[in-house]
């Protein structure tokens, strides 16, 4: 039986009963290209004009994302291992600067101002006021109002919550994935592994192989840049984070040099 953690959430979670497969979205790894993927190729291959099928009428997650039934979460609770479980994960150098850039430096340059306010509602309510006011305390740069919250910052922030404890998008993958808790068929590095994961989803799933291979010719994650972003100081920084994925997922610890 899964006791699950505090990242769990069915809104994170695919369950396809019939094919007993099992995917357990990432966050910051390609969550809107896989919900894309899932709910076109059944629109498009087996008729489902609703992700859903009309379930959870209230909520707007299901329209855009095949939810499963309760009972379905329920048996997987009970027993995982009904499921050929599958994630994909990415280099967790990349990820944080992703997280980073996509929180905070596209919050900050949302409005011509600069205004807290226009950064995502989210981000505003759980973790914008307690990081500047780290930054105030302990003298970094980003802790006054409509100030740019440096990487660096951000970093240091992150690193002083302990393992389990942050916000998924930048929480160590493991957690996220609950890799101590479950016992996964198969995870992919989307770096080097992301044609053999969908295409083994959408088999899975009888998906055609033209159009999963169609799929995969859009970019799936462009970079914002290509301005290097990590110092050796802040990779050192950065480990305190991502111990855990760099040693359960394979990547470098000198793999910050691409990013």
């Amino acid at each position: 039986m899964l006791i699950p953690n505090r990242h769990f959430s069915p809104f994170k979670l695919f369950l396809d009963k019939p094919t007993r497969t099992a995917v357990m979205l990432n966050p910051k790894v390609l969550t809107t290209f896989t919900r894309h993927f899932l709910t076109d190729g059944f629109a498009q291959h087996h008729g489902r004009t609703d992700p859903s099928e009309g379930r959870y009428r209230l909520l707007s997650v299901p329209r855009r994302f095949p939810v499963a039934p309760l009972t379905h979460f329920a048996g997987f609770i009970a027993d995982p291992g009904r499921y050929a479980l599958y994630a994909l994960v990415r280099n967790p150098y990349g990820r944080l600067l992703s997280a980073w850039r996509n929180k905070f430096l596209d919050g900050h340059s949302r409005s011509p101002d600069h205004s807290d306010a226009a950064y995502s509602r989210g981000i505003r309510r759980n973790e914008l006021q307690p990081l500047r006011r780290y930054a105030a305390t302990h003298g970094l740069p980003g802790g006054a109002p409509a100030t740019l919250i440096p990487f660096s910052t951000f970093l240091a922030y992150v690193a002083s919550h302990p393992p389990g404890q942050r916000d998924h998008h930048w929480d160590a993958q493991t957690r996220v994935l609950m890799t101590d808790r479950l016992r996964y068929t198969r995870i992919w590095r989307i770096e080097d592994e992301l044609p053999e994961g969908f295409l083994t989803l959408g088999q899975r799933l009888s998906f055609p192989e033209t159009w999963i291979r169609h799929r995969l010719e859009t970019p799936v994650n462009p970079s914002k840049g290509r301005a290097s972003s990590y110092t050796p100081e802040l990779a050192t920084l950065a480990q305190r984070i991502i111990a855990e994925d760099l040693a359960h997922f394979g990547y470098s610890a000198d793999s910050w040099q691409d990013y």
